[in-house]
């Protein structure tokens, strides 16, 4: 596969985080994750992780498709990680350094499928609805915010204090990775049918990390965002044709099938954002029967002489996020 595009554009940053900062040169092309975040980020256990991710969501999906009587639960998906790139690898730096900002320097990198971003009239949505009047043009128009990813919160509302204090509630106004906290989604008018859908994508998700991946999914991201190709996995909705996606992987780690992986998988869970429903909230169940539906179909085609080990060990998941304070 080519490494660079064919464009002649600058690469614009998209994105950063702890780990570090996201960049692209078009809506359809590569993103490039490069290591210039905090000192304790491993950008190398990201890739490592992000692949053993991707090829368990696949695997899972492809399962799926064999068993009789499956149900049609959408799927999360994963961008397709193409490439990890060192500050050696002359050839891509060569190639692509001089597309970066100046003054940046090779390092280590993730050269991975770009989550494509919402359309002008989603972006407008957000804005007409939650941005300060004098500020709406700029926004609107600003390249920047043209990365428009969107966080769904269903695992929190927006505070009183925040919600009233105008000040404090627009300091930074950014569409990228826009939170969209439960009560806003109501408030858009996106039905309790579509907040459920949501909530079993992420459940179904959990149990591929916890019983195909046998990953804790610390710290992942749950974000909303237009297709990029084929048309599976969609939700159409105030938001537009949309889907789930899964990203950052780099404080994920491994977890054992026992009952000490389940509790590492619990504190993971409570470390997170609050993208999964908390127990006994509106949205709880769609997530907790989705996630056992998930690990009882995992259980059959990965287990078959230990469903009911792994299925038990499902429940006390359930069991532990349930009873935590």
């Amino acid at each position: 596969m080519a490494t660079s595009l064919d464009s002649e554009d600058d690469y614009q940053r998209i994105g950063a985080g702890f780990c570090g900062t996201v960049w692209a040169r078009s809506p359809t092309g590569p993103a490039v994750k490069r290591e210039d975040g905090g000192p304790s980020r491993s950008l190398a256990n990201d890739f490592t992780m992000h692949n053993r991710a991707y090829a368990a969501f696949l695997s899972f999906s492809y399962a799926k498709r064999n068993m009789r009587n499956s149900s049609t639960q959408l799927q999360a998906r994963i961008p397709q990680c193409h490439k990890y790139i060192t500050p050696q690898d002359q050839s891509w730096w060569d190639t692509n350094l001089r597309w970066f900002p100046d003054g940046y320097t090779a390092c280590n990198a993730i050269l991975s499928e770009r989550i494509p971003p919402f359309p002008e009239h989603t972006r407008r949505l957000l804005v007409d609805r939650y941005c300060p009047p004098e500020i709406r043009h700029d926004i609107l128009h600003s390249a920047s915010n043209e990365a428009c990813l969107i966080r769904p919160y269903i695992g929190r509302q927006r505070t009183y204090s925040t919600a009233l204090n105008g000040r404090s509630r627009f300091r930074g106004f950014s569409l990228r990775n826009f939170p969209l906290h439960v009560d806003q989604m109501a408030e858009l008018g996106i039905s309790t049918e579509d907040v459920d859908c949501y909530a079993g994508i992420m459940g179904e998700a959990l149990a591929t990390f916890h019983w195909v991946a046998k990953m804790d999914a610390n710290d992942v991201e749950f974000v909303l965002a237009p297709i990029s190709n084929d048309g599976t996995n969609i939700i159409t909705n105030i938001l537009g044709t949309h889907s789930m996606w899964v990203v950052d992987f780099d404080l994920c780690h491994f977890i054992s099938m026992d009952l000490k992986g389940v509790q590492q998988a619990v504190e993971a869970f409570f470390k997170n954002d609050p993208f999964c429903p908390r127990p006994h909230t509106a949205h709880w169940p769609a997530f907790r029967d989705q996630y056992l539906s998930a690990t009882g179909k995992i259980a059959r085609i990965y287990y078959k002489d230990g469903v009911d080990v792994i299925f038990n060990l499902a429940c006390q998941f359930v069991e532990l996020v349930e009873s935590s304070k």
